[in-house]
């Protein structure tokens, strides 16, 4: 069979002559089948090619929805985790650090203050990047009704409440967070150490200020020439208490010591579990290496509970420094001239300081 399909302008009908054996002569019904299924076949692409067009259409309009929907479920999701949304996005404004969960209770707060010739002293004694210890307390994030994050510290007044903000906005201090990271120190127990720095509050000092500033810096100045076990020791020589500077860190190391020997005593934690809150390797040598309270058998719980007794000095004479240094703390943030870093190391800080 042999066609031949021509085409002509200004709106006239293509014919088809067709010729074939014994076939249907030319304009019979073989031409006028032709134009009728021309036309439907031209309607049913048209048809067609409006479909597949409305389709594309509905696809963009739906992957645009779900683009628009997935960009609403973040922005809901950032409002409500504030301080989380954002944490990959550092250094921060300490306005927004402190407006977030970033911190936990008793996490470990070190300070030190540029310009100040107590601090450079007590920095200078102890061979320490920092002069001041205190301890996360509260906050907006832990408690209702509170406004802003408070820490526990002992300073010239005696055991007091302070807001970090004092601390964190001031840009002539640096303040560095740690933590203590383990898996049986539950919200409970932070809570417990927190709680042990609080039965001291308000402890007050009975010296002229001028004299017990005086006091600190020459306790700094011994503790350098000798031991500040020894300097310690000679203070109570004298029915003195040591310096608050100082007690700042050892009333943290405290705070430790004591709230793990409570859950020891009740039978909550083994007494193999004291060697982690001691953050000085001095009175850590004094426990009984791992695996030796076992032998101690039913004494055990009560020779934990002897070690702060007996190394009440020594604890005491913990300095920020030893804070700093100890691995049993993990290093988190520093806040420098406004501005909150995340930290990993010891050596991070110091050239973030320096």
């Amino acid at each position: 069979m042999i066609a031949r399909l021509q085409k002509f302008d200004g709106g006239r009908v293509g014919a088809l002559e067709m010729r074939a054996a014994g076939g249907i002569s030319h304009g019979g019904i073989g031409n006028r089948s032709y134009r009728h299924w021309n036309g439907a076949g031209m309607k049913r692409s048209v048809l067609w090619r409006w479909v597949a067009g409305a389709a594309m259409i509905v696809l963009a309009a739906g992957s645009a929805f779900a683009v628009t929907s997935d960009d609403a479920a973040k922005k809901a999701a950032i409002a409500a985790a504030p301080g989380k949304a954002q944490d990959d996005v550092w250094p921060k404004p300490v306005t927004e650090f402190l407006a977030g969960n970033y911190l936990e209770r008793a996490d470990v707060v070190l300070t030190r203050r540029s310009g100040d010739l107590a601090s450079t002293i007590i920095r200078w004694a102890t061979n320490s990047a920092f002069s001041h210890a205190a301890m996360v307390y509260t906050g907006a994030q832990f408690d209702q009704g509170i406004s802003g994050t408070f820490v526990i510290e002992a300073g010239t007044s005696g055991v007091d409440l302070t807001k970090l903000s004092d601390y964190a906005e001031n840009k002539s201090t640096f303040v560095a967070i740690r933590r203590f990271n383990r898996e049986w120190f539950n919200a409970a127990r932070q809570s417990r150490v927190r709680g042990v720095l609080l039965d001291k509050i308000k402890d007050t000092y009975d010296y002229w200020t001028i004299w017990r500033i005086a006091r600190n810096l020459w306790f700094g100045v011994q503790s350098k020439i000798s031991t500040k076990e020894k300097a310690v020791e000679a203070y109570h020589d004298r029915d003195w208490e040591p310096p608050n500077e100082y007690i700042c860190s050892g009333l943290v190391q405290i705070g430790f010591v004591q709230a793990t020997i409570e859950a020891i005593k009740r039978g909550e934690l083994s007494p193999e579990v004291l060697r982690e809150v001691v953050f000085t390797k001095s009175a850590e040598s004094r426990l009984p290496q791992p695996g030796d309270w076992k032998l101690l058998g039913d004494d055990a719980r009560a020779t934990a509970a002897l070690f702060q007794d007996v190394l009440n000095d020594e604890l005491y004479a913990i300095t920020p420094e030893d804070l700093a240094q100890t691995e049993k703390l993990q290093w988190l943030y520093l806040i420098k001239d406004g501005v909150v870093h995340k930290v990993t190391s010891y050596a991070d800080v110091l050239a973030l300081v320096n």
